[in-house]
């Protein structure tokens, strides 16, 4: 998703808005809510260009995750101060959050290498993006 906010609060409604377009959540208010007071705990931007905002809720019946890509950036108060633009937005059954744990350490594997933004960043389609994620899903060990 190419997204247009810059404020890292309206960027996230902005998402969360998104992904109930597409019919993929039901109650926009209340996941947003839960990725709010999440964020209030601590941001989860993390560094080189990587944020995985995250939340378990009762809105989902199996873990969803929706990945934005910010062509300029936004301030997510990454624990590197630099600009965020891979945003892995991950929602968790409340009920399973064992679940999230484990896709929580898969992204963070993933990640590790810092080409991994750069070949994101510069992918021009959703499938240039999936060929990139396949691609590196094949480097994890």
């Amino acid at each position: 998703m190419e997204l247009k906010e810059k404020d890292k609060t309206k960027l996230l409604e902005e998402l969360i808005h998104e992904i109930k377009q597409r019919d993929l959540i039901n109650n926009e208010k209340v996941i947003l809510d839960e990725i709010l007071k999440r964020e209030s705990l601590g941001s989860t931007g993390l560094e080189k260009g990587i944020a995985i905002p995250h939340a378990l809720t009762d809105e989902v019946k199996e873990p969803f995750l929706a990945l934005a890509v910010l062509r300029n950036g936004v301030d997510f108060e990454a624990v590197d101060g630099m600009p965020t633009y891979v945003i892995f937005l991950l929602l968790g059954e409340k009920k399973n959050p064992g679940n999230q744990l484990k896709i929580l350490a898969h992204i963070c594997r993933l990640i590790k290498e810092v080409s991994f933004v750069q070949k994101i960043r510069k992918a021009k389609t959703a499938g240039d993006i999936c060929e990139v994620l396949e691609e590196e899903e094949g480097k994890i060990e």
